[in-house]
């Protein structure tokens, strides 16, 4: 038998087992959790710029909310006035205070009354 050195044997131990792990992996079989990963990671390679354009375009159509800030330094955000009418059942139901302010506004023509 012919004696091989002790670095000849190192190399041999060590150089095949790493390349044959790494053959291993690339050919062999995803679990369930990577492929998933792997096939979410394609499509949304494929698919980056149609994403991107659907988001340009929502962003344009679709207003943000009023962000108002806490403490002093932040500012209210006033809502805008829905309702402009009152009807015969608001009238009848609200106290008599609210009632009258009710009235008073119909009477200004700032709100309208349908019946």
């Amino acid at each position: 038998m012919a004696r091989v050195s002790r670095t000849d044997k190192a190399d041999e131990s060590t150089a095949p087992a790493t390349k044959t792990k790494v053959k291993e992996r690339k050919t062999g079989k995803l679990s369930t959790a990577e492929a998933r990963r792997e096939y979410q990671r394609r499509y949304y390679q494929m698919h980056k710029e149609k994403a991107k354009e659907y988001q340009r375009q929502y962003n344009l159509t679709h207003k943000k909310k009023a962000r108002g800030g806490r403490g002093r330094t932040g500012f209210t955000c006033p809502r805008e006035v829905v309702k402009t009418t009152f009807n015969t059942a608001d009238l009848m139901h609200a106290p008599v205070e609210k009632t009258l302010a009710m009235l008073e506004k119909i009477i200004k023509g700032e709100r309208f009354f349908t019946m």
